[in-house]
C-alpha cells in the first residue's frame, strides 16, 4: 500500500494475536449458541457478543488489506443480524458458524495467501443464500472496506492511540523470545550473586579485621535481594493464564463427540491458573490427545451407559490448581475405565511382554503409554494408531514433569500430569559422584540420608533399603553411568526420591548442599545423554550435570530390576 509509514510485518503479527483471540471467542459463542439451541433458548447477548467479534476481526482485516478474512467475518455477521431480527437460533445457524469460524483459522494461518481456500465460495454461497442478505449488501460491504482502506492510506500509522482513561490499565505486546533473553542474562545474574556470596564467606575467614569481608558481604546481601526481586518480576511477567490452552477443547470434545455418536458434557475448573508461558505453549498437544482419548475409549456410548445405570451425558473434567511450586493439571472421565486385562492381551499380541510375565496393575497402567500400543479394533481419524499415548508422556517428560493415572473398571480414569511453574530456575540438591558435582532438582527430593552398609539388602542381585517399614529400590548413579568408581565399605549416601509415588533411593558419594540453579540445555554436539537432562553453571564457576530423575527411575522400573526387587522382597523368596 502507498504511503505506508509503519512496520507491516510487525502489525501483521499483532493483528494475529489479537485474531486468535477474536477465533477463541467466536467459537466459545457459537458453543454456547449450540446448548441453547438443544435447550430451546435464546440470550440476545450471546449473539451480540459473536457480533462484536466478527466485526472487529473484519476491521482489523480490511485495514491490513485482507479482504477474503474480512469478507467471510462480513458474511458471518450478517447470519449474526438474522439470528437478532428473528431471535431464533436453528442447527443450522450453528454449523455454518463452525464453518465459517474453521475457515478463517485457515485463512489466517496464511493471510497473505496468493489463492483462496477451495471451500470458501462455497462457504459465501451458503452464508448469503441462509442469511438472505439484503441485494446491496455486497455493493455495502465493498463501500465500508473502501472506506476503511482510504482511512489508512491517509493515517501517517494503521492505529492511532487513544488517550488513558481513570484507572485503565496499561499493556503491551512483548515477543517470548525477548523475555527468553532477559530470563538468560538473570540467570547470569543468580549465577554471580551466588559467586560473590562464596567470595565474600571466603574472604571472612582470612580477612583479620573483618572490615573488607564485612562490605563485601554487606553488597552481596544487597545483590541477592535485587537479583530476587527481578527474577521474582520476570517469573509473574512470563505468568499466563492456562485458560489459553483451554478454551481450545470445548469444541474439540464437541466434534469427537459428534463423530462417535456419544454425547459428552466437558466441565472446565482452574481456567485461570498461571503459568509459564513457555510451557503453556507445549502442554496444548498432550492435554489434546488425553482429551480424545477420554472420549473415544473412555466416555461409554449412551444405549451402553443407561444399560449401566449412568446418565447417557458422558462427563469429562478438566481442572488445573497449583500445589506448592507445581501446577496440577487434572483430565477425569466417569466412564467404562481402563480394561487392564485387555490392555495385559494386546500387551502380549504385540510382542511388548510375554505370556508368562508377572506385571503389576501400576506396570499394566504403564503399558498404554508404550510407542505403537492401541487398545482400538480398527484405525479412525481419532484413534487406532496407537500414537496419542506415546505422545502425552514424552511432551510431559519433555516439560520436566510427569504424568500419574488413576483408573476403576465401570467408574472411570483420571489422569493427573504434575509440572514445574517455570522451567528456567529451580532449586537443587548438589551432589558428588567422585570427583564431579551433579544437581538433583528439590522437588523431586524426599530426604538424604548416610546408611550403613549393613542396611543394605541383596535381592537376585538387586540392592533395597528397608526404610521405616518401606522397600526402597537403590540404584547407584556411578554405576548407572559406568563410572570406575570404588564403593564406600561402611556406609553409602542415599537420596530418597519420588516419581509417581515410587521411591527409589540414589546412592552418591557425598551431599553438599542446596543451591538455586539456572537450567541450560546440552548442546546438539553432545547430544542426549541417558539419565542427563541439563546442565547448570555453579557459583564457583564449574559445570554441574543435572541429573534427570525421571529417567533414572523409569529405567530401573522399565528394565524390570526394581520391580523384581520388590517382589521378592514383599513375596520373602
Amino acid at each position: 500500500m502507498p504511503g505506508e509509514s509503519f512496520d507491516r510485518a510487525e502489525f501483521i503479527a499483532y493483528f494475529r494475536d489479537e485474531a486468535e483471540e477474536l477465533l477463541g471467542r467466536i467459537e466459545s459463542s457459537s458453543l454456547e449458541l449450540e446448548k441453547q439451541t438443544a435447550a430451546g433458548t435464546f440470550d440476545a447477548e450471546i449473539v451480540n457478543a459473536l457480533f462484536r467479534a466478527l466485526h472487529t476481526l473484519k476491521g482489523n482485516a480490511a485495514m491490513l488489506g485482507f479482504s477474503d478474512i474480512a469478507e467471510v467475518a462480513h458474511r458471518l455477521e450478517s447470519l449474526c443480524d438474522r439470528m437478532r431480527s428473528q431471535r431464533t437460533v436453528q442447527p443450522q445457524d450453528v454449523e455454518l458458524l463452525f464453518a465459517g469460524r474453521d475457515l478463517l483459522g485457515r485463512l489466517l494461518a496464511a493471510p497473505a495467501r496468493a489463492q483462496a481456500p477451495s471451500d470458501m465460495g462455497d462457504l459465501l454461497e451458503r452464508l448469503e443464500a441462509y442469511a438472505k442478505p439484503a441485494q446491496d449488501d455486497t455493493e455495502a460491504f465493498e463501500a465500508e472496506v473502501a472506506r476503511m482502506l482510504a482511512e489508512q492510506s491517509a493515517a501517517k500509522a494503521p492505529v492511532q492511540p487513544l488517550p488513558l482513561q481513570t484507572g485503565r490499565r496499561r499493556t503491551i505486546r512483548v515477543d517470548i523470545e525477548r523475555l527468553d533473553a532477559l530470563l538468560n542474562l538473570v540467570g547470569e545474574l543468580v549465577v554471580n550473586r551466588t559467586r560473590i556470596s562464596e567470595i565474600a564467606a571466603t574472604l571472612a575467614q582470612a580477612d583479620r579485621d573483618g572490615t573488607i569481608a564485612k562490605a563485601l558481604s554487606e553488597s552481596a546481601g544487597l545483590l541477592s535481594r535485587t537479583a530476587g526481586e527481578i527474577q521474582e518480576s520476570l517469573m509473574r511477567i512470563r505468568m499466563v493464564p492456562i485458560g489459553q490452552v483451554f478454551e481450545r477443547f470445548p469444541r474439540l470434545v464437541r466434534d469427537v463427540a459428534k463423530a462417535r455418536r456419544k454425547e459428552v458434557a466437558l466441565e472446565i475448573a482452574g481456567a485461570q491458573t498461571e503459568l509459564d508461558k513457555t510451557i503453556v505453549d507445549e502442554i496444548g498437544e498432550p492435554l489434546m490427545h488425553l482429551l480424545r482419548n477420554c472420549v473415544d475409549h473412555g466416555i461409554e456410548s449412551p444405549e451402553d451407559r443407561q444399560a449401566a445405570n449412568k446418565p447417557r451425558v458422558g462427563k469429562i473434567e478438566l481442572n488445573a490448581y497449583h500445589e506448592g511450586n507445581q501446577i496440577i493439571i487434572e483430565i477425569g472421565d466417569d466412564g467404562s475405565g481402563i480394561d487392564l486385562e485387555q490392555v495385559r492381551w494386546r500387551a502380549i499380541e504385540q510382542g511388548l511382554v510375554s505370556a508368562q510375565e508377572h506385571l503389576t496393575e501400576q506396570e499394566l497402567v504403564e503399558l498404554i503409554f508404550a510407542p505403537g500400543f492401541t487398545t482400538a479394533d480398527e484405525v479412525s481419524d481419532v484413534s487406532g494408531r496407537g500414537m496419542g499415548m506415546d505422545v502425552v508422556k514424552k511432551s510431559v517428560s519433555h516439560l520436566k514433569g510427569h504424568l500419574e493415572v488413576h483408573t476403576e473398571r465401570g467408574r472411570g480414569t483420571r489422569f493427573t500430569i504434575k509440572l514445574p511453574l517455570t522451567l528456567a530456575i529451580i532449586n537443587a540438591l548438589l551432589v558428588r559422584i567422585g570427583d564431579e558435582r551433579y544437581a538433583l532438582p528439590l522437588d523431586s527430593v524426599v530426604e538424604s540420608q548416610s546408611v550403613g552398609v549393613d542396611a543394605i539388602r541383596t535381592l537376585y542381585g538387586n540392592e533395597i533399603l528397608m526404610l521405616r517399614g518401606e522397600i526402597v529400590p537403590l540404584v547407584r548413579i556411578a554405576e548407572f553411568f559406568g563410572l570406575n568408581i570404588q564403593r564406600n565399605p561402611e556406609k553409602a549416601m542415599v537420596v530418597i526420591v519420588s516419581v509417581q509415588g515410587r521411591q527409589v533411593g540414589l546412592v552418591v558419594d557425598a551431599f553438599e548442599g542446596e543451591q538455586e540453579i539456572v537450567i541450560k540445555p546440552l548442546s546438539d554436539v553432545v547430544g542426549r545423554i541417558a539419565g542427563i537432562s541439563g546442565a547448570t553453571i555453579l557459583g564457583s564457576g564449574a559445570i554441574a550435570l543435572i541429573l534427570d530423575v525421571h529417567a533414572l527411575v523409569s529405567d530401573a522400573y522399565a528394565s524390570g530390576k526394581v520391580a523384581r526387587a520388590e517382589y521378592s522382597a514383599v513375596s520373602g523368596t
